[in-house]
């Protein structure tokens, strides 16, 4: 019999702390013209992003895109975590080398909450305008959404030959000893407290009864843990039936891969849950600042939005992205319409007040 896996560790999906402002701008369009005429053929700018597969796809559909439409040069620099990211910006803060930065939401609000960001000029980003108002931008302003990290329910094809439409199954007694759930640490973790709170007749506010539900869970988990190379080895030897509250795009190496046995949805009735990632100038970057918006405004352009979205499955905010008919029937990317429908924002401020009560009691109910 498999022994139960209990792996903590911090990652890219790691929630630390954070809160989001949300802010609607008017948007002219000159600055599209201008960036595809060359205007800034001989200017530069240096990127900090992750090195992982979604770093890997902006280098190809956003960054060099960029540097061919405009002649601008792109310089990138490649990082593990949001959490490397931050240390880097605050290590260069009296030298800062960093033009633009992508990370995640409590990144870019423990930067804005140090002073480390300037608020960019949205009335330069034309593309904002077609972003819906709750994702046009956060950290108190400080930040530029890029693209929506979606969280749902992982499934054993063997086991589901359907997807499940609900996240009980976590909880189901057929599945006991044949479930992961998320490292305490992980933003995973708090949002199946929020499930379970709702499952439970409780709330965000009233998590108490998701607790109860949570407790039913010791020694029930087969493992706690969100490293996905070894959640993939599990689903292939058929020793686990769900995982969650976890993201497909965390297992888009596998999933297409049957040998893995892993299928993903967000159609559950309970609904999906997405964190925005964001785009931050630092305070002092050295790269010229029109050059800047103008890389801002390209990563929301329909046709990057939409190629991003099929290369590494993120959740496109450009409400007209532009999608192929083979991204529009994967259940892996979710549309514009779906996100508008279906997806659950979190409240990053109210989650950052809680956080560390609630990986305690989690850590509590099933460790």
């Amino acid at each position: 019999m498999t022994d139960k896996i209990f792996n903590i560790r911090v990652d890219r999906r790691s929630f630390l702390a954070g809160s989001a402002a949300i802010a609607a701008s008017t948007l002219p369009s000159p600055l599209i013209r201008s960036a595809s005429a060359q205007e800034f053929a001989g200017k530069q700018i240096r990127v900090l992003t992750w090195s992982d597969p979604t770093g890997q796809a902006a280098v190809k559909n956003i960054m060099q895109t960029f540097e061919a439409k405009t002649g601008a040069k792109v310089i990138a620099d490649l990082t593990g975590s949001t959490s490397d990211m931050i240390a880097k910006i605050k290590a260069s803060a009296s030298k800062p080398q960093y033009d633009v930065v992508v990370l995640s939401g409590f990144g870019a609000d423990s930067l804005a909450e140090a002073g480390l960001l300037e608020k960019p000029d949205t009335s330069a980003i034309a593309n904002l305008s077609r972003v819906d108002p709750k994702y046009q931008t956060g950290a108190n302003g400080h930040g530029i959404g890029y693209f929506l990290w979606s969280d749902g329910l992982i499934y054993n094809t063997n086991r589901y030959t359907t997807p499940p439409k609900s996240y009980d199954v976590i909880w189901n007694a057929a599945n006991e000893g044949k479930i992961v759930l998320p490292t305490p640490d992980n933003l995973g973790a708090l949002e199946l407290i929020i499930v379970a709170a709702k499952a439970a007749g409780g709330d965000l506010k009233n998590p108490d009864p998701g607790f109860e539900l949570l407790k039913k869970m010791k020694g029930k988990a087969l493992a706690v843990t969100t490293n996905s190379n070894q959640i993939a080895d599990l689903f292939r030897s058929n020793a686990v039936n769900a995982a969650g509250v976890m993201s497909p795009l965390t297992f888009s190496t596998f999933i297409p891969n049957p040998e893995f046995n892993i299928g993903g949805t967000y159609d559950l009735a309970e609904g999906f849950f997405v964190d925005l990632q964001y785009m931050v100038i630092p305070k002092g970057h050295p790269g010229d600042a029109a050059t800047v918006n103008a890389f801002l405004n390209h990563a929301l352009d329909p046709v990057v939005q939409g190629k991003m979205a099929e290369e590494v499955w993120y959740g496109p905010i450009n409400q007209d992205a532009i999608l192929s008919d083979k991204a529009k029937q994967s259940p892996f990317i979710p549309s514009p319409a779906v996100i508008k429908e279906r997806a659950n924002r979190l409240d990053s401020g109210f989650l950052a007040s809680v956080r560390d009560d609630w990986i305690q009691r989690y850590t509590d109910a099933v460790m």
